[in-house]
């Protein structure tokens, strides 16, 4: 598990970035059925075991909610305000991302009374430029200015996803002094599940924050 220096500097949350070993440690997570989607939900209890929510985004303000994301490639990005005690996690796939999906917590946040001025982002592990390789028809769902996350090298298409959820999250007026990603590719490191390694494996890896 790994932390992230930005997060841990805010006292009255915990949260982690697990792998695939250490997930199975991390008590009372609350999980959604993720679907790609920009549907997010505001969390004021703990759900019933058969309450499970399709969306890729939580938010709360309460005390011990474990926010928890999953993944195995797709970016999980965890969000919390000190100053309004607001916490969010989100699952940014490229197709989520695309969608609206970082965007649609940070307003959620803020409708919950987060000040875009005060929250802190950080993203975790996550597939890497020089192992996303993508096909031209992917690329081509992009607009023409974000042409820029995609290069060509040894006659092969690399799309810089952390850059590119960072430069969302930049975009959606998050301080660059409040942003951090983890630089860590699932694909290469053993530690971290990976659908594009192992396509048949449906494990998946936790991300979490919670308010103490």
């Amino acid at each position: 598990m790994i932390k992230s220096e930005l997060l841990s500097s805010l006292s009255f949350i915990g949260h982690g970035f697990f792998n695939k070993n250490d997930s199975k440690d991390l008590e009372n997570p609350i999980t959604l059925k993720q679907i790609h989607s920009p549907e997010v939900v505001v969390l004021n209890h703990s759900p019933e075991k058969e309450e499970m929510f399709e969306a890729d985004g939580l938010v709360t303000s309460e005390k011990g909610l474990c926010l928890t994301i999953k993944t195995a490639d797709c970016a999980p990005v965890l969000f919390a305000d000190p100053d309004a005690r607001i916490i969010g996690a989100a699952h940014a796939g490229w197709k989520g991302a695309l969608g609206g999906i970082l965007e649609r917590t940070l307003l959620t946040m803020i409708k919950e009374g987060a000040h875009l001025s005060s929250i802190r982002a950080a993203i975790g592990p996550c597939l890497q430029k020089k192992s996303f390789i993508v096909k031209e028809d992917m690329k081509n769902l992009f607009p023409i200015s974000d042409s820029r996350f995609f290069t060509e090298e040894n006659r092969e298409i690399h799309f810089d996803f952390e850059s590119y959820v960072i430069s969302r999250l930049l975009a959606s007026g998050i301080r660059s002094e409040h942003l951090s990603a983890s630089g860590v590719d699932t694909y290469s490191s053993k530690d971290y599940l990976s659908y594009r390694r192992e396509p048949e494996n449906p494990a998946r890896e936790y991300s979490a924050i919670w308010i103490k």
